[in-house]
């Protein structure tokens, strides 16, 4: 008698790195929306920013038609992409850390790999829906307008797409600078509330100083902000708000996939299941 060996059929193969991250990312969905209270204050904050500054500067920009709500809203939905990955997902997986919870994965046949994409998809979700949130808002008060050529949808994907993934590998790469799970919140938001106002989010950003211009073209939110307000403002407004009269797409397409590739490469290469342990 001899031994034969079976080859596993589809339905008992066993499931690829992809597809435990797709499985990751369910079970991070399910968390999520479980914390009604953190659900709220995700969604609620930007509409938050939007409420406010859209009905404090009620009315229309001067010499424009163009509402101070639709003014605002690309700028805070670039805002909420950026802030999905390097508040939201950084703030998670620093308190993952430090309570254990990494550590009893780490226990779990998951791959590290199936565990960040699970993070990047929960991160592209969160995106999505404060972004589909903040256009409703935007549209029932403040009269925001969609845009109505294919081009602009374009701009709207890529740099949605590439915002998501700066925020999400960001998230993971930063999530290892808090010493304390209390602290991470704190650690998170100052900055990048800093970041918010000198990146053209809430201030026209050529009316800011020529050295924090620059300091903010290093950074993805920047690049993120004008990419938004190319598709949701009208083209007069290029001339008007940008310096140079340009949203220079061009170099936000550079910038952002920079801060996409460094930020994998420093996220894969420093990334740890615990404070100590290493794998």
């Amino acid at each position: 008698m001899t031994a034969t060996t079976k080859r596993p059929t589809q339905g008992t193969r066993l499931p690829n790195a992809f597809r435990l991250g797709l499985s990751q990312a369910w079970l991070e969905i399910k968390s999520f929306s479980r914390a009604k209270d953190m659900v709220i204050f995700t969604l609620g904050l930007p509409v938050m920013f939007l409420l406010v500054f859209g009905l404090v500067f009620a009315g229309t920009l001067e010499g424009t038609d163009v509402s101070a709500g639709q003014w605002f809203t690309p700028g805070i939905i670039a805002a909420s992409v950026l802030s999905a990955g390097v508040v939201n997902l950084a703030t998670s997986m620093a308190i993952e850390r430090h309570d254990g919870t990494l550590r009893r994965l780490a226990l779990t046949p998951i791959p590290i790999t199936s565990y960040l994409v699970g993070k990047i998809l929960m991160t592209a979700l969160t995106a999505l829906a404060m972004t589909i949130v903040l256009l409703a808002v935007g549209m029932g008060l403040f009269d925001v307008d969609l845009p109505s050529d294919a081009d602009r949808w374009l701009t709207f994907g890529w740099v949605f797409g590439l915002g998501v993934m700066a925020a999400a590998v960001l998230g993971i790469a930063v999530s290892r600078l808090p010493r304390t799970a209390r602290s991470a919140s704190a650690v998170f938001n100052l900055p990048f509330l800093g970041l918010m106002f000198i990146s053209g989010v809430f201030i026209e950003f050529g009316a800011l100083p020529e050295w924090l211009r620059t300091v903010a073209g290093a950074f993805p939110l920047r690049w993120l902000a004008a990419g938004m307000r190319s598709v949701f403002l009208p083209d007069e407004f290029e001339r008007l708000i940008e310096p140079g009269g340009s949203y220079r797409l061009d170099i936000g397409l550079i910038v952002l996939s920079a801060w996409v590739i460094v930020g994998f490469l420093v996220a894969v290469l420093t990334f740890r299941w615990g404070r100590e342990r290493r794998g």
